[in-house]
């Protein structure tokens, strides 16, 4: 994929999460079907999953092929000082929106070459940055049905 596409297509995803999430009422954040998660904890899941990627792509394009390792979305939903299920969602979306707006800013700079430079992810094994660009576009594009899903139930 060339670098255009692929800034395309994360920025849309950016844009139709952003779009999602803010349409959430106050009264929809804590809905979940049983055993999922909800709209509010999603939004959270993401911001901070999203941290991690652009410390990742930071780490790429200023450490090639430096050891990244995986983190237990689990272990974050469960930390009471992130507080998942009741803190506010908008310091969240600010930070959703900043980070992705960096990683916007860093892909914009880079060139097709550049999405062969890799790391070494703990789950994974060798990654590239075209790579973990796409699974992170990707990543939203779920998020976005399962804050619908839980909304509506």
């Amino acid at each position: 994929m060339a670098i255009h596409d692929l800034i395309t297509a994360y920025e849309a995803a950016t844009e139709d999460f952003l779009k999602a999430a803010r349409t959430l009422r106050e009264e929809d954040l804590d809905k979940a079907p049983e055993g999922e998660w909800s709209a509010r904890m999603v939004v959270h899941h993401l911001a901070h999953a999203d941290a991690y990627c652009l410390t990742r792509i930071i780490q790429v394009f200023s450490e090639p092929g430096t050891d990244i390792r995986s983190f237990s979305e689990e272990a974050l939903a469960g930390s009471a000082v992130l507080a998942y299920r009741s803190a506010p969602i908008a310091p969240s979306l600010a930070l959703f929106a900043a980070t992705r707006g960096e990683t916007l800013r860093l892909l914009k700079n880079a060139t097709d070459a550049d999405l062969a430079r890799t790391c070494n992810h703990s789950e994974y094994g060798p990654i590239t940055l075209e790579k973990m660009v796409t699974l992170f576009t990707d990543h939203q594009r779920g998020h976005i049905q399962q804050i619908l899903d839980a909304v509506k139930n």
